[in-house]
């Protein structure tokens, strides 16, 4: 039986089974991974089109995805390739569910297939804050759409925030994109534009409160951070829906703790510091706390104290005025930071690009995996790729 033939032959079969059988969102997706784990496209394809055919009314986003993906792999029509990523597309936005938004999105990055991303990592963006992949991602089509007035945006958004456990990578890399644009801007005549886009970076780094800890010794030191409306950043909770974050937690060789509020609330934040562990054997007897307001203007003021770590510190008050933040952000603290020690046998600046999401610098962090919301339910489509 020739290739043709045989596709053919399946999906009828699956259309003749979806006919008079249904199933779960679930066993579907059990049954599409297993076809995919054993390379079978045409099957998985022929799979969803018999399921979407007579039980669209039950279809999520993600079938639309997988569908897509399998068109492709199968060398199907570009055409309906891309009716599927449309229909994927259609539902992320009724879902209103941040994870179908930027899977969707993703999805149609990698694929070159530009003119409905912005719209999905717009409301991504405005239901996720606390995320960091929208404005990753809108930082990506920024630069493949060469428009700076996106990629200014999510920067300013970006900037606004701590990020715990990779807040010191994200931003010169936030930075370097910009400067890329910058440079193709000026390569087509449009020097103001590009102008404009790095005065607005350059804006955006400014951070409200600064703190830095720092010690001689083996030890973990962790900072406790209350903010003036009563909530409390840790290495338990880095995050906060007042601004703050624990973006570094230092562990063993690695002697820096680190607290940011790039947009802050006036008022006193009170600073207390936590010995995890001090090996008796080297410990650390003396820390430098470095205290910032406003660090990156003209108005930064800094303070630097010691730190006995022998005995119980007492807290350490910084006073901020004049802060930027004026309403609490409406998110969830991620998971507990992870040490800042390398992974045995990894290697400084090498990754696995096969791993990376198209709006993704790197892999993302165990700590800011996607907050799960339940969608709402579909109401269906009227058409479907046939």
């Amino acid at each position: 039986m020739t290739t043709q033939k045989r596709s053919a032959s399946t999906a009828q079969y699956w259309k003749n089974y979806y006919r008079t059988h249904t199933e779960t969102s679930k066993d579907l997706k059990d049954k599409v991974t297993l076809l995919n784990v054993n390379k079978k496209s045409q099957d998985v394809e022929a799979v969803l089109r018999g399921y979407l055919t007579y039980h669209s009314k039950h279809a999520e986003p993600w079938m639309y995805e997988a569908l897509a993906l399998a068109i492709k792999m199968n060398k199907g029509p570009e055409k309906d390739f891309k009716i599927a990523l449309g229909f994927a597309a259609d539902m992320a936005e009724r879902s209103h569910n941040p994870n179908h938004l930027v899977s969707v999105a993703d999805l149609m990055l990698l694929n070159g297939e530009y003119d409905r991303v912005g719209k999905l990592l717009d409301e991504a963006a405005e239901k996720i804050p606390h995320r960091s992949e929208p404005l990753i991602m809108m930082i990506n089509l920024a630069q493949k759409t060469k428009t700076p007035e996106r990629m200014a945006m999510a920067i300013e958004k970006l900037f606004a925030l701590g990020w715990p456990g990779f807040d010191e990578r994200i931003r010169p890399e936030a930075r370097q994109q910009a400067e890329t644009l910058a440079k193709s801007l000026r390569e087509e005549g449009r020097s103001p534009e590009a102008e404009t886009l790095l005065a607005r970076v350059a804006a955006a780094e400014y951070r409200d409160v600064f703190v830095r800890l720092t010690w001689t010794g083996d030890a973990s030191l962790g900072l406790m951070v209350e903010e003036p409306l009563g909530a409390t950043a840790s290495d338990v909770m880095p995050r906060t829906v007042f601004g703050g974050a624990i973006i570094k937690l230092g562990y063993g060789t690695h002697p820096e703790s680190v607290y940011v509020c790039p947009r802050g609330f006036d008022g006193d934040y009170t600073i207390k510091i936590e010995t995890i562990y001090n090996n008796p054997d080297k410990p650390a007897l003396e820390a430098t706390l470095e205290l910032i307001t406003h660090e990156g203007t003209t108005d930064e003021k800094k303070e630097t104290k010691t730190i006995r770590v022998s005995k119980t510190p007492d807290p350490v008050v910084l006073h901020l005025k004049g802060g930027h933040r004026k309403t609490a952000m409406p998110f969830l603290a991620p998971p507990t930071l992870p040490p800042t020690v390398p992974a045995a046998g990894s290697a400084k600046g090498t990754s696995n690009d096969s791993d990376k999401p198209s709006g993704s610098t790197q892999p993302a962090p165990e700590s800011s995996k996607p907050i799960v919301v339940e969608p709402a339910q579909p109401a269906g489509v009227k058409e479907r790729p046939r």
